[in-house]
């Protein structure tokens, strides 16, 4: 009833209206018509061209993958045949096995060769250490620790070592550690207890960590980024500063700039690698930021985009980024004078982008970002050894996202100071490539033994 009362009040102000006015009306519902449809054509054209970008994207995917194996015509490629051999077994026939009819002496022996692994087992140590009376001092001296043993320790170094292993760089949670144990070695331990032996060995091999977070300080260039992490349920941060030999992790609740203000330096004059992430615009140093992160900003902006202006002006944009990265390629093929010449006038280049009028939001928004980071955006190419994006510290902070992915990060402080200290460790030793399974066993047992010197050396 409502829908027809306004139907026929809508045909009494029709009717009341003159001539003029009518023309006037229905000339004005058409141009509203043209722009609806207008804006309908660009919105599909829109969501054409962006199936048409992923198709070209999924294409170009398609193309690159190889098939897998040799190229016809290749020879295979096996497993290498072991140098040692550790037992040899003989299978031999005393009879036919079809007619139990005598047999000759052998005609040829066939070799198969075959790698397996030893089922483990628990090995159960009682170190005595005797005492003695000294006549000379007249004091009781007891016999030294054992060079492997835990003093007052419950659980050998290879089980906690490995326990960090699986947990820290294989990304297990607890109960699987414990799982795994069990089903290898019948070795029993409860995931409680795994926690609690990780921290314990965190607590000792935190002057280890120590070394790591000092050489972070004196190195000519640091990569920082930071990731989403829990304790206890609570949002927290894990941050990581690294370089090519190094990764420090440190967790925190907070986001702002006093984290990396407590690991930088206040008199730090090397270089910082980071994204846009505001609060690393109050470091010291100089700068560099990711040019990935801002090509793949530019280009989500690109496919949501289809103005004139923008596109001219993104087109502008990407040539002066890749002409930089073609300058860094160039780098030893150029006279010096020349390179530093050219690397002016990218920087005048990138000034003039950043200082003009736009119309277009996104374009907008660019500018402003550029007008405060311009002269950070090439630093790649004045300061030699740096990168001009910050992949680095993304692929040390993926093992830490992996975890994440798998349990509830931390449920206390205790195991977020594990987490900093162990990881940071293992990172570092696969960066220099050492076997964190020597190395940690090493520290661990001079630091329970009384030895409080850090044994890393970097």
């Amino acid at each position: 009833m409502a829908v027809k009362g306004d139907v026929k009040n809508g045909l009494i102000q029709f009717a009341e209206k003159s001539r003029e006015e009518l023309i006037e009306t229905i000339l004005k519902q058409q141009e509203r018509i043209q722009e609806l449809e207008k804006k309908l054509r660009e919105k599909e054209q829109a969501e054409m061209r962006r199936r048409e970008l992923k198709f070209a994207r999924l294409e170009a995917r398609r193309k690159r993958q190889q098939k897998p194996g040799r190229k016809p015509g290749h020879a295979g490629v096996t497993r290498l045949k072991p140098k040692q051999i550790d037992r040899v077994i003989e299978q031999t026939l005393d009879e036919c096995p079809d007619c139990h009819g005598a047999l000759s002496a052998s005609q040829e022996v066939i070799e198969h060769t075959q790698e397996d692994i030893i089922p483990a087992r628990v090995e159960v140590t009682v170190f005595k250490k005797h005492r003695y009376f000294c006549k000379r001092c007249g004091k009781i001296v007891t016999a030294p620790y054992a060079s492997d043993e835990v003093p007052h320790g419950t659980i050998g170094p290879n089980a906690l070592i490995h326990m960090a292993i699986l947990k820290y760089h294989h990304a297990l949670p607890g109960a699987k550690i414990m799982e795994l144990f069990y089903e290898l070695a019948s070795f029993r331990i409860s995931e409680g207890a795994i926690q609690q032996a990780l921290q314990r060995l965190a607590e000792w091999l935190k002057v280890e960590a120590h070394v790591i977070l000092e050489a972070i300080r004196e190195s000519p260039h640091i990569y920082i980024d930071e990731t989403g992490w829990k304790i206890n349920g609570k949002g927290h941060w894990l941050w990581a500063f690294v370089s090519e030999r190094l990764a420090y992790y440190q967790i925190e609740k907070s986001r702002g700039s006093k984290v990396p203000k407590q690991i930088i330096p206040t008199d730090y004059g090397g270089v910082l690698i980071t994204d846009f992430y505001a609060a690393y615009n109050k470091l010291p140093g100089k700068k560099q930021k990711c040019l990935v992160h801002l090509l793949r900003e530019m280009k989500s902006c690109y496919e949501k985009n289809e103005t004139k202006e923008f596109l001219q002006y993104y087109k502008q944009l990407k040539r002066i980024i890749q002409d930089a990265l073609r300058l860094d390629r160039k780098r030893g093929e150029i006279p010096k004078e020349s390179f530093l010449s050219r690397v002016v006038k990218l920087k005048k280049r990138l000034l003039a982008w950043s200082t003009r009028s736009y119309e277009d939001k996104h374009l907008k928004r660019l500018s402003d970002r550029f007008l405060k980071h311009w002269f950070d955006l090439v630093t790649f190419l004045e300061e030699p050894g740096i990168s001009f994006n910050n992949n680095l510290c993304e692929r040390q902070i993926r093992p830490n996202v992996i975890i994440r992915n798998r349990s509830y990060q931390n449920r206390s402080q205790n195991g977020a100071s594990a987490h900093e200290v162990l990881m940071s460790l293992l990172q570092t030793l696969r960066l220099q490539r050492q076997s964190p399974v020597t190395f940690l066993k090493q520290a661990y047992l001079a630091h329970r033994q009384g030895n409080p010197a850090p044994l890393l050396s970097l």
